[in-house]
């Protein structure tokens, strides 16, 4: 637990009246209540390091795109070419793992995508996009395992996502979401690997705070899981993804209750859990009276969100007692 979470907790204690004033000053000599102008520094240096990078690899794409007609394809590839060879010298160049490392990496990552689109621009391939998003994962999955970094793993997560939802979309007339169960309970599985990646394979990757990405996981598989299941209570097409939802969100549950212990993972469950028991709740009352439908649904979403918040109160609060 980080100094900044230490003196979070001991203002709380003392907004609690868990701790005396005396208390709390002799706490401060240990944990600083307010944290040190170094660190300060040092998540600006962060911030401002890597938003530079961003900015940068967005400024070569847009002024490519704003000056197209304008400049020769020889002039356009030396560019983009010539911005993704700096980068990496520069990474090659600098010291392992530091800071200059990892953002001269993720600004190759990003400029390889830029690389491919223009070359896919220029010569009219004819690929799909789904093929660009996978190509650029494919290549830039050297430079993210060697980066060691969360940014550049947040990257490669989008683009793997973009390349799974651009793949499903042409699969599909309609807009891949509204398509088909199957499509939404093979996005879901696909992302379920993602989390088991982030979740164990980014520690032993080299990746020491992986809890971001973790979360980040969570969230793009809980989503289609929970819209696929919610529509299984209606649509027998969607019971398939109802019968994974459960087992699924039950063992899910267990190993971020028991093992983990995140908070904002188990806040995701818990409110998919309330979506789902709502919509099969209101499929029950489909033919009961309209007034005595709505309002019992409504009491039920307000009782167990209710619940749901007190319970994941608590034990945030045992969560931060153990870390004390």
């Amino acid at each position: 637990m980080d100094k900044l979470q230490h003196a979070n907790q001991l203002l709380q204690w003392r907004e609690q009246r868990q701790l005396s004033a005396e208390q709390l000053q002799q706490a401060s000599g240990q944990f600083p209540l307010q944290p040190a102008t170094g660190l300060w520094l040092a998540q600006a240096n962060l911030i401002l390091l890597f938003g530079t990078v961003v900015l940068l690899g967005a400024a070569l794409i847009f002024f490519l795109a704003h000056n197209w007609p304008f400049m020769h394809y020889f002039t356009k590839f030396a560019l983009a070419a010539g911005a993704l060879a700096l980068s990496g010298v520069i990474a090659i160049r600098s010291v392992p793992a530091s800071l200059v490392q990892r953002a001269a990496l993720l600004a190759a990552a990003i400029l390889t995508g830029a690389l491919l689109a223009l070359i896919g621009q220029t010569y009219q391939t004819g690929a799909d996009i789904w093929q660009l998003f996978a190509g650029w994962a494919a290549l830039i999955t050297p430079l993210v395992l060697l980066s060691k970094s969360r940014a550049c793993y947040l990257l490669w997560f989008v683009v793997l996502e973009l390349a799974l939802g651009r793949y499903l979309s042409t699969q599909s007339e309609f807009f891949w979401l509204l398509a088909s169960p199957p499509m939404i309970l093979n996005l879901a599985l696909a992302n379920l690997v993602i989390l088991a990646f982030a979740e164990f394979a980014l520690p032993r990757l080299g990746v020491k705070a992986n809890q971001t990405l973790v979360r980040l996981a969570a969230l793009i598989l809980i989503a289609p899981l929970t819209y696929g299941a919610g529509i299984g209570t209606w649509d027998n097409s969607y019971q398939p993804n109802l019968l994974v939802y459960l087992p699924l969100t039950a063992v899910l549950t267990l190993w971020y209750w028991r093992q983990r212990r995140d908070v904002l993972i188990l806040a995701l469950l818990a409110f998919s859990a309330i979506t789902v028991a709502t919509s099969m709740l209101a499929s029950l009352l489909e033919h009961a009276d309209d007034f005595f439908a709505m309002n019992l649904l409504a009491l039920f979403v307000i009782g167990s969100s209710v619940a749901a918040v007190i319970w994941l109160k608590k034990l945030q609060q045992t969560v931060v007692g153990k870390t004390t």
